[in-house]
This record gives structure tokens, sequence and C-alpha cells, in this order.
């Protein structure tokens, strides 16, 4: 779902329409497996993105979907592995959701696309370099929302991993489509957008599980606009607000101890 506030946002969305269905001018396959939703901005102040999140899962066909911002490139490997194991993941989605940990590149590593990592044992080496990091992890940057991946775990782990869940955070996830919670569309401001609905899996009471050999990095980019500290400041009352009325409404719908997000 892409959120559209002028014709000429509009016309570029088009635009990108156009160039992947022509193959990017002819250099590459035509490519006709993409769905474009646009949403007019109402009120171009605001940044609905789980209104956003809703109307792209809802067109959604495949038995699984997965849960990643459009900034994120999954390894080489990722999709060959769903298809080969698919009768295994739908099993165990009933209950539980599957975390894909990310990454993002270091200095010149950061939007370089063919220095990115194509496999586990690559990644695990960048990071020894310090040409790569797990995402969110910088001094000035908000770990907590990534942490709950168990990184080192990840490193040394073959099998998949049972991982601890706790508030605020918001891991990139694979899950079953027919039973995918949707997001709460009340946030309509920068914060605790994803991190909501990663807490309303856990109420649920879904398990946790990170993928051991698949991973995501994250291309760099400048911030957007609506993402802005001073914007994000200016109504962080009203998103600490409505993240506490969440948490009673939706783990009392749930039957557990609110308290515990």
């Amino acid at each position: 779902a892409v959120y559209v506030r002028t014709a000429a946002e509009e016309e570029a969305v088009e635009g990108l329409a156009r160039w992947l269905l022509s193959g990017g001018g002819g250099a590459h396959p035509p490519r006709r497996n993409f769905l474009f939703v646009l949403a007019h901005a109402a009120d171009p102040a605001l940044y609905p993105a789980n209104l956003l999140r809703n109307l792209a899962l809802e067109p959604v066909a495949s038995l699984l979907v997965f849960l990643l911002d459009v900034d994120l490139i999954p390894d080489p490997g990722l999709y060959g592995y769903v298809m080969a194991n698919m009768a295994t993941l739908e099993g165990q989605a009933a209950h539980a959701v599957f975390l894909v940990p990310a990454f993002q590149g270091l200095g010149g590593f950061a939007a370089d696309e063919s220095a990115f990592p194509t496999d586990k044992n690559e990644v695990v080496r960048m990071v020894q370099a310090k040409q790569l990091k797990p995402i969110l992890s910088g001094e000035q940057e908000f770990w907590p929302a990534a942490s709950c991946v168990a990184y080192d775990t990840w490193y040394q782990a073959d099998q998949p991993y049972a991982a601890t869940y706790q508030w605020p955070c918001e891991p990139y996830l694979i899950g079953l489509t027919a039973t995918m919670p949707l997001y709460d569309e009340r946030f309509v401001h920068y914060g605790n957008d994803k991190a909501q609905h990663a807490l309303n899996l856990f109420y649920l009471q879904y398990q946790f599980l990170v993928l051991p050999g698949h991973f995501l990095v994250h291309w760099a980019h400048a911030l957007a606009a609506w993402a802005d500290e001073g914007k994000r400041n200016a109504h962080m009352g009203e998103v600490l607000e409505l993240t506490e009325q969440f948490k009673f409404e939706s783990g009392t719908e749930a039957g557990v101890n609110w308290h515990t997000g």
C-alpha cells in the first residue's frame, strides 16, 4: 500500500508500475507479480501506517504472509526455503510466527546492494569485520525494537529457536495469512504502530520462532518527513496514551494479564 499526498506522487507510483511491467525498459524480464494499493491522504499531516498495512494485507492470497518494510531486502535463499518447507511451516503457524533477523550495513556498505551478504556465513563475517550490524543496535538507535530476536543465538543456530518476546519488540515475521491479526488503525503518528501488532500476537499466545539461516538487509535512506524527531515528540503523549489503551483492550480481550506488555 502506498500513501499518496499529491498528484505527482500518484504519477510516480504509476510510473514505477509501468517500469516494472516493461521489465525496466527491457533490461529485465517484465514483472506482473506486484500490486500497488494507493491510499489518498485525507489529512497530509498524518501518516496512517497501520491503515496502509491492513490495506496491503487484505488482498494477500498466499498461505503465508511476510510482514516487513519496503526498505528491507530478503536474502536470496529465503523464498526457496519457505517454499521447500511450506508443509512444516504451515503446521507450526497455527500457534507460531517466524522471525527473520534484520541487519544494516555500516559506512559504504549501507546502501550498496552489490555489497549485501547473500548467505549467513557472509553475514557473520561482515558483522565480525564491522561492515554490518543488527538493525537498530547503534548508540542513537532503538535496540529494544529488535533485540528480542537474540542475535547472539542466531549466529550459532542451525535450528529454529524460540525468542522471548519483550515489549516493545517489533520483529519482521512470517505467519499464516488467514489468522494474522490486523493492525490497530488508531495509530496515525510515529511510534508503537508495529509494536502493538507484535504485542497482540504475544497476547494471543503465539510462539515467536526465529529462522536460523535467513535474514534481511536494510537499505539505507534518508529519514522520511513524517518521522521527523520534532513531529514524533509533538505527538508522543497521544501515542503513549493510545498504547496503554490498546494494551488494556487487547489484553483483556485475549484474557491475559495486560500488564505483562
